[in-house]
Parts: structure tokens; sequence; C-alpha cells
């Protein structure tokens, strides 16, 4: 079958050559590349909507992965994370790829370590938090594994939050 055959079927623009589905390619490829790259990481941010509550001392409520939004800077959108309690005591892990370089700004687990005073909403609850990183390898690796990690990437952070100071 000539290569202009499905397009042709599909856009009824007539046959296109193989030297013009090239081209074509050769231009939108970097840019459905770029469009979605740009992007990364912003995907599933948001503002956070909730309203300020009291950080509970047991957070037991929430499932092994909570859906949750980290909002490191005050005013400016929050990351969608996953939530999930140890022992009552609220933590957010980073993935293996929290680590590896980026087009623009810095990993939030550098941010949140410079600055971890942050605010976490979980449902319709915003919370007011610090979060302290696990740096015990030993506990990072076992809170990893017992999470279902068949392997505990160097790259993944796991952070603990206690109720922080009010803004």
């Amino acid at each position: 079958l000539p290569w202009g055959l499905p397009v042709s079927a599909i856009t009824g623009l007539g046959m296109c050559t193989r030297k013009v589905m090239m081209a074509c390619h050769k231009i939108t490829m970097p840019l459905v590349l770029t469009l979605l790259l740009a992007g990364c990481g912003q995907l599933a941010a948001k503002f956070l909507d909730g309203a300020p509550t009291e950080v509970p001392e047991d957070f037991s409520f929430l499932s092994d992965y909570h859906p949750c939004y980290l909002e490191l800077t005050p005013g400016e959108k929050a990351l969608r994370m996953n939530c999930f309690h140890l022992q009552g005591a609220l933590h957010i892990h980073s993935s293996r790829w929290a680590k590896l370089p980026r087009f623009s700004g810095e990993s939030w687990t550098v941010s949140i370590r410079r600055s971890p005073e942050v605010r976490v909403q979980i449902d319709e609850a915003i919370y007011q938090v610090t979060a302290t990183a696990i740096n015990d390898e030993a506990r990072r690796v076992q809170i990893l594994e017992d999470r279902g990690y068949w392997h505990a990437w160097d790259a993944i952070t796991v952070f603990r939050f206690e109720a922080g100071v009010e803004n």
C-alpha cells in the first residue's frame, strides 16, 4: 500500500507521498514532544481550594495512596501527591525520578528541604505542616518495602509531616 493511503482515507486530502509524510513528522513530532514536556509535573497541579484546618494528631483515616496536594510556596499551584500514614503520622514520598534534571526550576524534594514549612490539602482540609526527610537509610528502605516497592530506589525521598507554624 502507498504511504499516503491511510492519510488520504482519513483526511480526504488526496494521496500524500512518503516525502510529504516524513516532512510532516519532522515538524509535528518535536512540537508535540515540546508541548508534552512543558507540562511535566504541572499537569495535575492546582491551587489549594479547601479550608484551613487544625492538624489532627492521627492521620490513620488516610488510605495507602490517598490523593493530596502539596503547596511548597504560598499562593502557587500545589503538586498532586499520594499521602499515606505510618502509625498515624502523615507521610509523602517522591518518585524515583525526583532527582533527575529539569527543564526549569528544581525538584520539589530540594525545595521542601530548603523551606520545610508547607501546606497539604487532603480532601477539603488544608493543613499547615512542617516536612522532615527520613534520612535514616534503613528506615527509608523499610517504609518503601512496606509500601510494596520491590526496590527502594536511591532517588526516592520519604517525608514525614507534623503540625507547623500557623501563617
